[in-house]
């Protein structure tokens, strides 16, 4: 009779031993994943690095690194405003009657567009790409009647610089023969910014030297 009762409470030992071994399990599990989803939830919050951003923002009070972006390399509005293209030039537009949108983009200015006048310099920015759109139809100019654009450019510290003009979609119109040059606009010059009209489709460039 005792050889069977300390059988069986050997028996229930083991079982609580063995329960007690699975709980202990179960818990280690639980402590872990709650680990894990913490650990993921604070990685979540850690800013990615992008090869393919320009991380020279400075924060807006200048001391050092942040998250500011550049405004976009493109641009398109339907509405009167001064509106930057990629940090690099501004369109202001005024008394846009409805129906009309601009869109603009940049190029680098590397890019080989026509000739440049002899002894004007070289493209000092960006090239900029003005479109104008009337009811979604690209159109080659627009009637000052219904709408103002100037762009401008900040010249660089001590250089002199003319916006110049090149019909890169003069042919679309039917508008355009031979091999073009870009072609300088009336240009004014205030506090380190040149500005001219832009009231024509086409391709608008700082030049100088």
């Amino acid at each position: 009779m005792n050889e069977m009762i300390n059988e069986r409470k050997g028996s229930n030992m083991r079982k609580y031993t063995r329960i007690l071994i699975v709980m202990a399990l179960v818990l280690g599990i639980l402590l872990l994943a709650r680990n894990n989803a913490a650990w993921a939830g604070f990685a979540g919050d850690i800013p990615q690095s992008d090869p393919t951003q320009d991380h020279s923002a400075v924060l807006p009070d200048g001391t050092g690194p942040g998250s500011v972006k550049p405004p976009p390399a493109e641009l398109s509005t339907c509405e009167d405003g001064v509106h930057s293209v990629g940090g690099t030039s501004t369109l202001k537009v005024t008394d846009l009657a409805p129906g009309y949108c601009i869109s603009a983009f940049l190029r680098n200015h590397a890019f080989a567009l026509g000739r440049i006048p002899d002894g004007a310099g070289k493209v000092l920015a960006n090239i900029t790409f003005v479109r104008i759109f009337q009811h979604g139809k690209l159109i080659r100019e627009l009637p000052e009647a219904d709408g103002q654009i100037q762009i401008c450019y900040a010249v660089p510290p001590g250089k002199q610089g003319q916006i110049y003009f090149f019909d890169f979609y003069g042919p679309r119109f039917h508008e355009r023969t031979g091999q073009p040059a870009w072609e300088p606009l009336d240009t004014t010059l205030n506090d380190g910014m040149a500005c001219a009209t832009a009231q024509t489709t086409g391709s608008y460039a700082l030049i100088g030297k």
